[in-house]
């Protein structure tokens, strides 16, 4: 049994949970502030091998025996850096908004930037007749980027200009074995 090191309300640990309950791959949990910080750690029950970081995780969970998602290749890992990327600026952002000792405004340009990527890249697979960023089926970088679409109003930013955004939300939660999170609201 794999042990994922890491800390609840971290996008990053979720994602991770989120890749292995859809995967069917049981994990253990351990909680670990420091995941907060640094991302979530995947081991081994031996702790002789481990997978430190948000990336490293993915490409853990992909090298397990009898996974049915594939890594992506080459001309998919493009898509797979932005979206670990997306969710590395996002997760920094969100931490300093719900951290931050006054009120202050999670829409940055760059978060704003975010969304209207994400929208764009799934209106244009949705003009393709496909919902999922991977390919025809979820994969690994539709887990990654769930986050950014499931945690929008946490940085206060509506869903109602987003419908491809708000389609890809809701067949994230239509898969077999899909979990939630602390924050993740249960409808946009």
């Amino acid at each position: 049994m794999l042990i994922l090191r890491g800390w609840i309300v971290d996008e990053r640990s979720y994602a991770i949970r989120l890749a292995a309950s859809l995967l069917g791959i049981a994990l253990a949990e351990d909680t670990d502030r420091r995941a907060e910080r640094f991302g979530p750690v995947l081991e081994d029950e031996t702790g002789e091998r481990a997978h430190v970081g948000f990336y490293d995780c993915l490409s853990g969970l992909a090298t397990l025996p009898r996974r049915p998602w594939v890594w992506p290749d080459p001309s998919g890992r493009e898509m797979l850096d932005w979206a670990v990327d997306s969710l590395e600026r996002f997760s920094a952002v969100r931490r300093a908004v719900l951290c931050a000792t006054r009120p202050c405004d999670g829409r940055t340009p760059e978060i704003l930037h975010i969304y209207r990527s994400l929208e764009d890249r799934l209106h244009d697979r949705a003009m393709e007749d496909g919902l999922w960023l991977s390919g025809p089926e979820c994969g690994f970088v539709d887990v990654a980027i769930f986050p950014v679409a499931g945690l929008a109003r946490d940085l206060g930013i509506g869903m109602d200009l987003y419908p491809a955004i708000r389609r890809f939300d809701a067949g994230m939660r239509r898969q077999a074995g899909f979990i939630t999170m602390p924050g993740i609201a249960a409808c946009h």
